[in-house]
């Protein structure tokens, strides 16, 4: 019994599968456009990173009270408050070689939390406009650095991963001193 159900249900399982994917073809017009590209996928899809990776040490900045910021867990690494104005110094360097300007000087005499935060928004900013006026048709223009022959996505790319590097520093000091990083998952 059970070889003559198997006989009947199998050929029209089969035949009802075929259908409904000549069903699930039929429609979409053959004619119908692709979903649209948006422009630039590259530039964009680093910018989002770096993004992301900047809100997160903004976030880091806020959470750490003033009072902590000149916090290292050994003496032999940054305090937080020198990985925030190494963070900004960097941004400004890369930055300034993807937009062609000059790097300006690195951050002296910052010391408070609001002159370290406004330094690193100001950097963060700089960099939206490197970024923003970027596209993918000179991903591979020359660039420094460090006097380093090399591209412009390489400058590109080490900056979102230079953020992510140092966020995992401040997330780890924010844990120390029994803060909790508002980062998120990702």
């Amino acid at each position: 019994m059970f070889q003559s159900i198997r006989r009947v249900v199998f050929p029209i399982g089969v035949a009802s599968v075929s259908l409904f994917a000549c069903l699930a073809n039929a429609q979409i017009s053959p004619d119908f456009p692709s979903a649209p590209t948006p422009p630039n996928p590259l530039t964009k899809t680093l910018s989002i990173f770096r993004a992301n990776m900047q809100d997160k040490i903004v976030k880091s900045a806020d959470a750490m009270p003033e009072s902590k910021f000149s916090y290292r867990p050994t003496k032999d690494v940054r305090s937080f408050a020198e990985i925030l104005i190494h963070i900004g110094d960097i941004s400004y360097y890369l930055c300034s070689n993807v937009k062609g300007d000059a790097p300006p000087a690195p951050a002296t005499g910052k010391v408070s939390k609001a002159e370290i935060m406004a330094y690193l928004k100001a950097a963060f900013s700089y960099c939206d406009d490197a970024y923003a006026g970027f596209n993918d048709a000179r991903l591979n223009d020359p660039a420094d650095f460090w006097g380093r022959k090399t591209n412009k996505m390489f400058i590109l790319t080490q900056l979102p991963s230079h953020d992510a590097l140092h966020y995992g520093n401040l997330v780890t000091y924010l844990r120390l001193n029994g803060f909790e990083p508002s980062g998120g998952w990702f």
